[in-house]
């Protein structure tokens, strides 16, 4: 009896595990992705929007790639004039492990992590520290990120 029901199983078993994968799509970074942030320093009063865009390629777990963004920046007393406002591009390298991204650029750090569902859109955070004139500025907040 017991040969009887192995065999139809091993058969069910065998036919479930063809070779059509309709699991989930590995989530990729290459790329043109258009990015904002809406970033504030806290000790300053300072703020800082933005929009830009990455240009990635990945390998693995890591990807790199450039980053350019111009926005609008405000002090409390002067006109903002520091790096985050400059349209210069930047080089940027990290890692994607599962659905979370992080990575690096010269001044600034992003985490986040794609959308539920969703392989073209990074939601996360962003934390930026440089001294400029002898002020230590470190700005935070919010970014995101949606593939074009």
């Amino acid at each position: 009896m017991l040969r009887r029901l192995v065999l139809p199983a091993l058969l069910a078993v065998a036919a479930c595990s063809g070779g059509d994968n309709t699991g989930p799509e590995r989530l990729t970074l290459n790329g043109t992705w258009r990015q904002s942030g809406d970033l504030r320093d806290a000790t300053t009063g300072d703020s800082h929007i933005h929009i830009g865009t990455f240009s990635l390629v990945q390998s693995g777990d890591t990807f790199s790639g450039t980053g350019q963004q111009s926005g609008y920046c405000s002090a409390a007393s002067v006109k903002y004039t520091g790096p985050l406002a400059d349209p210069t591009p930047f080089a940027v390298a990290g890692t994607l492990v599962g659905r979370d991204v992080s990575f690096q650029r010269d001044i600034c750090e992003y985490q986040g992590s794609f959308v539920e569902g969703r392989s073209n859109r990074i939601t996360g955070t962003a934390t930026c520290h440089y001294n400029r004139n002898g002020v230590d500025y470190v700005f935070a907040g919010q970014w995101q990120a949606d593939k074009q």
